[in-house]
């Protein structure tokens, strides 16, 4: 029995839902056979890197290309330098495929199709190489980190500062959507940023096309899935790291039954409960997500019944998880950093004739607000942007807009190459 996932996208109204569902094919095979082709026609022995896996001898089990899968089959992954072949990994002893972050590049000191593996030309490689560099002359910070890069030399789904958050980035390593606090290898294991990183990716391949925004799958605040997606009134509980419905036999009809009657339903995760109960019809949506749709439907109908309906302060913001964005205005017209629920967070923000209204992004806010009562938080600037030196335990270091350690640290300010003389007001 070979499984297969099927990806199933509905694009109805604007909104669009997407879910991912798994499915079967059956394939039989005569009960003795393989017996019968062992010993028939024979099964070359595999290669051991498989069952060694250690630094130097990596492979991955798959099915054997033989009738029926008989045989066992290793692909083994070459080292930097090994010999490869771009061509296919055939049967029994494969010639394997270059390890992770590493191509196969062809020259004329070999035959055709054959080649060396030799290391990705990316983003995240060039950053590592940067790193490196300054790690050998000693000029990297205590706290900077070295960056991490996937199997495609693509940047890792999230980054860490150590002792504040983790956050989620995409493959380019740009921060998106998704911050927890950093408690080390329990948030590694648990943060895969996979929901984030689909309304990333949703957002600049389908919103370009599209006149209203588009409404994806629902997050957690940690960039997972939430435990719960909804394709029109039908509900079913996934993975929160792939998204992939867990038994599609098992689901709720909302115009009959509420989300809190499936058994992944957890209380903790659902931030607006009075929209999960009630009367039917029932619900699973947010204030945000609720304002947006009544907005698309009512230009939908507008243009069904012949006249335009235009928003002309255009549409707000709802972040991946239903929730407001991060800044919002008051009545007197300043832009605020904001919580979920939309609480102001302290006193950040600034008035509309700041030079920052227009491109403050509050993430030095929603830092220490994600931190909680940590003591050693990051001292932010009055518009919840990340100061950009940055004190703790004597030393101060510069940090990126994101909060990241650039370079060394001193006990000095004035060592340090974003001094300047205000560098405390911001």
């Amino acid at each position: 029995m070979a499984d297969f996932k099927i990806f199933l996208c509905c694009l109805s109204l604007s909104l669009f839902s997407c879910i991912l569902v798994l499915g079967s094919n059956d394939i039989l095979c005569e009960q003795g056979f393989c017996r019968s082709y062992r010993f028939d026609v024979g099964c070359a022995e595999p290669p051991s890197h498989c069952s060694i896996m250690n630094a130097t001898h990596r492979g991955l089990q798959l099915p054997s290309p033989t009738l029926c899968n008989c045989c066992d089959f290793c692909m083994p992954f070459i080292e930097e330098g090994g010999h490869c072949v771009s061509r296919s990994p055939g049967t029994g002893n494969t010639v394997g495929r270059c390890g992770d972050g590493l191509n196969c590049t062809t020259n004329d000191d070999y035959p055709s199709g054959w080649g060396s593996c030799s290391r990705m030309k990316s983003k995240c490689h060039d950053a590592q190489d940067d790193y490196d560099a300054r790690a050998l002359k000693e000029q990297t910070g205590a706290l900077e980190l070295r960056p991490h890069c996937d199997g495609k030399g693509k940047f890792a789904p999230y980054e860490c500062i150590p002792a504040h958050t983790c956050f989620c980035q995409s493959e380019d390593g740009e921060r998106l959507f998704g911050e927890v606090r950093n408690l080390g290898a329990l948030t590694e294991r648990n943060m895969r940023c996979g929901c984030s990183r689909f309304h990333d990716h949703m957002r600049k391949t389908i919103s370009p096309g599209v006149p209203y925004p588009v409404i994806g799958p629902r997050c957690t605040a940690d960039g997972n899935f939430h435990p719960i997606q909804c394709i029109s009134n039908k509900c079913y509980c996934v993975d929160i790291l792939t998204g992939i419905v867990e038994d599609k036999t098992k689901y709720i009809d909302l115009e009959r039954t509420p989300i809190t009657q499936l058994e992944c339903y957890d209380e903790d995760a659902d931030l607006y409960k009075e929209y999960s109960e009630g009367e039917p019809p029932y619900n699973f949506t947010t204030p945000c997500l609720k304002d947006l749709k009544a907005k698309i439907d009512l230009i939908l109908r507008s243009e069904e019944e012949g006249y335009n309906v235009d928003f002309f302060n255009g549409f707000q913001e709802c972040l991946p998880d239903g929730t407001f964005g991060r800044t919002g205005i008051t009545r007197d017209g300043r832009k605020i950093c904001i919580d979920e629920r939309g609480a102001q967070i302290e006193n950040y923000g600034v008035d509309r004739t700041s030079d920052d209204f227009e491109t403050m992004d509050c993430k030095c806010a929603q830092t220490t607000n994600v931190m909680g009562d940590v003591p050693e938080k990051p001292i932010c600037c009055k518009n919840g942007s990340f100061r950009k030196i940055q004190c703790r335990r004597g030393m101060c270091r510069c940090v990126d807009p994101d909060g990241r350690q650039i370079g060394l640290e001193s006990t000095d300010v004035t060592l340090l190459d974003c001094y300047t003389p205000d560098w405390k007001t911001c």
